[in-house]
C-alpha cells in the first residue's frame, strides 16, 4: 500500500501518450470516421469508469459507514457486482458503438449490390451469347 493516496493516484493519472505506437487501425473509408469513431470509443471508456465508480460509491454508502478516498480506492466488487458492471460495459458498449456497425453495415451492403448490379449484366450478355 503507497505510503501517499494522493501520489499513487497522480500515478494512475498522468497525461497518457500522444498517439499510440505502431500503424493505425482503421476500420473506415474515411479517416474522419474513423477518428469520430475513437473519440466516441474513449469517452464510452471513460464512461464506463465513471459507471464503476459511482457504483463503488453507492455500494460503499448501502453499508452505513464513513466513505474515504481510501475505501474507495480500495474497494473490490463481489462476484455479483463484477457480472453487474461487466453486463452494464457490454450495453454501454454495444448502444455507443450501434450507429457506427449499422454505417459500417450499410458501406458493405451497398458495395455488395453495387459489385451484384455491375455483374448482373456481363451474365445476362453471357446468357445471350449463349444463345446465338
Amino acid at each position: 500500500m503507497p505510503a501517499n493516496l494522493e501520489d499513487s493516484a497522480a500515478d494512475r493519472m498522468r497525461e497518457p501518450p500522444h498517439r499510440a505506437k505502431g500503424p493505425q487501425p482503421y476500420f473506415f473509408d474515411d479517416p474522419v470516421m474513423d477518428q469520430l469513431h475513437a473519440a466516441v470509443i474513449t469517452l464510452a471508456s471513460e464512461l464506463a469508469v465513471a459507471f464503476d465508480r459511482i457504483d463503488t460509491l453507492e455500494r460503499l454508502l448501502e453499508r452505513g459507514s464513513g466513505i474515504s478516498r481510501k475505501d474507495i480506492d480500495t474497494f473490490t466488487p463481489d462476484a455479483t457486482a463484477q457480472q453487474q458492471r461487466a453486463a452494464r460495459r457490454t450495453d454501454i458498449a454495444a448502444r455507443v458503438l450501434r450507429p457506427f456497425v449499422n454505417y459500417r453495415e450499410s458501406l458493405l451492403q451497398a458495395a455488395a449490390q453495387a459489385a451484384a448490379s455491375k455483374n448482373e449484366p456481363n451474365k445476362t450478355q453471357a446468357n445471350e451469347d449463349d444463345t446465338l
